[in-house]
């Protein structure tokens, strides 16, 4: 009986139950093996995070920093999905809504950011670079105007040490051909 159950099972939705998997993994099917695990690459941006996003107008020279505001970094979707989301992050400054999942089709992070500023939901592909995780919005095309027939990129590098993890943002108004600093956002652990 127990051999028919297991191969009814296997039949209808693609896996095999074994009484040594957990139960969030009882139901996960084979196609979503691998970006599951892709994702559990991510687990040390989980947690709660004290932001500060720092700005450059002119290549790095001169930085300013802009208030800070905290943020809660968890997976989500069955593990299929990383959230980061502003707590309360009030009138002042510039903050970025953020989610990430894995493409196993294309071998690609995919991330869509949403500021509260512009309100354009910027889309985002990349892998790991040199324990980085590097992102540009080259291939989306989702550039934003910074001057006539003028339209800037930006490529994200995301260190994933904890407590203390930065992403240096650098803008281009070449599709990438040149880069440049443009914001630099440190995060430090609060729990």
């Amino acid at each position: 009986m127990k051999l028919i159950t297991a191969l009814s099972f296997t039949l209808l939705f693609g896996f095999i139950l074994t009484p040594s998997q957990n139960a969030q993994e009882l139901a996960r099917p084979n196609v979503s093996v691998k970006p599951h695990s892709m994702m559990q690459k991510l687990t040390a941006l989980q947690g709660r995070w004290r932001v500060t996003t720092e700005t450059t107008n002119d290549g790095g020279e001169n930085w300013q920093t802009n208030p800070a505001y905290e943020v809660v970094v968890h997976l989500r979707h069955k593990g299929m999905l990383m959230a980061e989301v502003p707590i309360n992050p009030g009138n002042d400054g510039f903050h970025m809504e953020t989610y990430i999942s894995y493409d196993q089709y294309r071998n690609v992070f995919r991330k869509a950011a949403i500021d509260d500023v512009w309100g354009v939901m910027d889309l985002y592909e990349g892998n790991f670079e040199d324990n980085k995780l590097v992102f540009t919005n080259l291939k989306s095309g989702t550039f934003f105007p910074v001057g006539e027939k003028k339209w800037r990129a930006f490529r994200l590098q995301l260190t994933l040490t904890s407590p203390v993890r930065e992403m240096l943002i650098e803008a281009s108004d070449d599709a990438g051909i040149h880069w440049q600093p443009a914001f630099k956002v440190n995060y430090q652990k609060i729990d």
